[in-house]
């Protein structure tokens, strides 16, 4: 890339009006300008087409300017033109030392601060390990931006945490099919150990007896006694009917056949032997048929005792106490348990089968020997009652199991722990919250996330490594490379241990200044101990600055068909270092397609092209008048001559009718015979004689080498002081040429 010519501007800076003249410019080009002229403008033009930043040149637009900003650039691929505030085309093949460049890289004037160091890193590794430092940059922005969605997802998560939770340890709890039934068991566990003086109060549950029939009803129904013969019991059956013998009748005969002595009746003494009648009675009245009828009673007995009145109030009693107290263990027991219910019609049934069995057993009771079989009422209130038995009997024995786990509450209350109990049920409650929405939902979305950072983290860590090792070929060299440009600008210091860290996680440089063998910390404020500002003069600051620069140069690939800017490299260096910045200027241009210098000191400039051997070398100034600049040719030879050789250049330049300023060379001809006789006779005319006092001596001495001349150099005087006093005298043309000639044959030279 080549800058042929700056073809205009205008509005930026102090160049309102955009005077520009002269021709294309050369591989060298040096631009001389005052302070405060428009070299700094000039630069940050470059700069904004450099990065296709318009800012740099927006915020330069000239005060008060009546025209819109427009530049436009001859460059040796075609013009580029900035107008409506953007750049025609891109050129980004620049290299700028300025101050913008040392303030942005290297460091603040009086400190280097982590920004400096970041970027004085970036230049340091060059385009690879930019562009590895970049996608590090851009990992951390996403990790960072990452963890900011992170934050904000965090804080909806957390209105949905338990107290006394975090958001870790909610996260982690499995998800459990079970969960709904522990719940349930958790809240009865609460609930009793709030109710635990009822729990211990309250009884177990009482399985019910069931009413029944006495095991030997059926058969006792059909019993009777094989010894004791039908046809005694007819003879004593008739006898009991003939004598009008009742209920009592029969127990009455029972009682007196024990009194029969001798075979006497124990009524009237007669003989009784052979007496069928009394046979049969001794028969029928055996103790055998006494036992068999004991045993009936015995069977009445059992049967009001088992299914008599009071045997069907305590099942019915028995149920309803069952069930009250199942209710009461519900709250506590497992869900599947069920509190035992009152059987529909139970205690009806069983006075119903009590009832058929009663008229049966008394049946019995009147024929002891007689089977009586069984009525339909029966055989119906009996069905009806097995079968509710039947479906009594697993409710007795659920109460039996029921009550291994109402003494296991009891055992477990006893020594219960209420904040232990809260606790386990909440943190149940938690694990089901954490699985249902909108939970559920919000958590996996934000484990996604974190996913997505942690491997955005890994990503980086990666890359952070591709860079350490790139880094490391790089990093030794960059130093030994400025150290051996501080070496040649005979700087007191170089720099030790270059580095880097990732303080603040973007890689910056980490490195000393070493004075003597002595480290010196650049990260360091000024305070008590020594630190950068404190070490380090305005010269060795902008050496250390332009060492930095020259590195970066040579270690571009790209230099030769790159612009390289200089922008007043010359400041508050000492004459060996001007030297020495002169010629790394020069052999910049050797190796890049063009070198630009600005700087004030136009003895610098001088230097700089003295140093430039066969490339053209082309020089311009910033000139201004009006608070506007321009730029023109300048003639480099006439401004670093000394003002003798100006004045005498001048004068010539008139006489051989160059120039046709005769106004100004009125008042040029007579300082330059006071030089010519000051240089040529030192001794003899101290400082602050003017050309009459010379006039004077050369009078004195007739052997002065002046004396042939004086006439001429009288004449000269007289004619030109007047000028020197009032330089709106009058003059003729003719005249003042004459006198310039006259002048010049005293001088010589021409």
């Amino acid at each position: 890339m080549f800058l042929r010519k700056i073809a205009g501007i205008k509005a930026v800076g102090r160049f309102r009006t955009g005077g520009i003249s002269g021709g294309e410019y050369g591989k060298y080009t040096l631009f001389y300008a005052g302070n405060g002229r428009g070299k700094t403008t000039l630069c940050s033009m470059l700069r904004s087409l450099q990065t296709n930043d318009p800012s740099h040149l927006l915020k330069r637009r000239s005060f008060k300017a009546a025209i819109p900003q427009e530049v436009q650039l001859l460059m040796d691929t075609g013009l580029v033109k900035f107008s409506a505030g953007a750049w025609s085309a891109n050129a980004d093949d620049f290299h700028i030392f300025d101050q913008h460049f040392i303030n942005a890289n290297v460091h603040g004037g009086h400190e280097i601060d982590v920004v400096h160091r970041r970027n004085f890193y970036r230049v340091v590794v060059g385009p690879q390990g930019v562009l590895l430092a970049e996608e590090i940059d851009a990992l951390d922005a996403a990790t960072t931006a990452k963890q900011l969605e992170i934050t904000n997802e965090k804080k909806v998560l957390q209105q949905h945490i338990p107290k006394g939770m975090t958001l870790e340890a909610f996260l982690k709890l499995p998800a459990d099919a079970g969960i709904d039934g522990k719940i349930a068991e958790a809240e009865k566990a609460l609930k009793a150990v709030e109710a635990a003086a009822d729990i211990a109060a309250h009884a177990k549950l009482k399985p019910v007896a069931l009413p029944a029939l006495p095991p030997t009803f059926e058969a006792m129904m059909g019993a009777g006694l094989p010894e004791v013969s039908a046809a005694a019991a007819g003879i004593v059956q008739a006898q009991l009917a003939t004598h009008g013998f009742h209920d009592g009748g029969e127990a009455w005969l029972a009682e007196g056949i024990p009194y029969i002595h001798d075979d006497k009746c124990p009524f009237c003494g007669s003989e009784i032997a052979g007496s069928a009648l009394v046979t049969a009675y001794q028969g029928y009245f055996s103790e055998a048929y006494e036992a068999h009828k004991a045993a009936l009673v015995a069977l009445a007995e059992d049967l009001e005792a088992s299914l008599g009145p009071t045997p069907g109030l305590k099942f019915e009693q028995g149920f309803k106490d069952a069930a009250r107290e199942g209710a009461f263990w519900a709250q506590y027991l497992d869900p599947d348990f069920v509190a035992p219910a009152e059987p529909v019609g139970g205690a009806d049934d069983v006075a119903a089968l009590y009832a058929a069995a009663l008229v049966r057993m008394r049946a019995k009771l009147a024929t002891p020997l007689d089977a009586v079989t069984a009525a339909p009422p029966y055989d119906g209130a009996l069905a009806t009652w097995e079968k509710i038995a039947a479906d009594l009997e697993p409710v007795n024995a659920a109460m039996v199991q029921a009550n291994v786990a109402i003494e296991a509450v009891k055992a477990a209350n006893a020594k219960a722990d209420k904040a232990v109990a809260t606790a386990k049920l909440a943190a149940l409650k938690a694990t089901k919250k954490r699985h249902m929405a909108p939970f559920a939902d919000l958590a996996a979305a934000y484990d996604v996330m974190i996913k997505a950072k942690e491997k955005l983290v890994a990503d980086k860590d990666v890359k952070k490594a591709e860079l350490d090792v790139y880094d490391a070929k790089i990093l030794g060299g960059y130093e030994a490379d400025i150290n051996a440009v501080l070496t040649r600008f005979n700087a007191g210091f170089r720099l030790a241990k270059c580095g880097k860290n990732y303080v603040g996680k973007t890689p910056q440089s980490a490195y000393c200044l070493q004075f003597d063998g002595n480290d010196v910390d650049i990260s360091k404020a000024d305070g008590d101990e020594p630190s950068f500002d404190s070490t380090m003069s305005a010269g060795d600051k902008s050496t250390f600055a332009m060492a930095f620069f020259l590195v970066q140069l040579n270690r571009d690939p790209k230099l030769a068909n790159k612009i390289v800017v200089f922008d007043d490299p010359f400041t508050s260096l000492d004459d060996f270092r001007r030297e020495m910045t002169a010629k790394a200027i020069v052999r910049v241009g050797e190796t890049a397609s063009q070198v630009l210098v600005f700087s004030h000191d136009k003895y610098f400039l001088d230097a700089v092209r003295r140093k430039i051997h066969g490339p053209p070398c082309v020089t311009m100034q910033i000139s201004g008048s009006g608070g506007n600049s321009a730029l023109e040719p300048w003639n480099i030879d006439w401004e670093v001559k000394e003002g003798y050789l100006q004045d005498h250049m001048a004068l010539a330049d008139y006489a051989s009718g160059v120039t046709t300023d005769a106004k100004a060379m009125r008042t040029t001809m007579r300082p330059l015979l006071e030089k010519y006789i000051r240089y040529r006779f030192p001794n003899q005319n101290q400082d602050g004689l003017w050309l009459g006092d010379m006039l004077q001596n050369i009078r004195a001495d007739p052997q002065h080498p002046l004396t042939q001349q004086y006439q001429e150099l009288d004449d000269i005087n007289e004619y030109t002081a007047p000028f020197h006093h009032d330089p709106n005298t009058a003059f003729d043309a003719d005249e003042v040429l004459a006198h310039a000639k006259r002048t010049l044959a005293i001088v010589g030279g021409c």
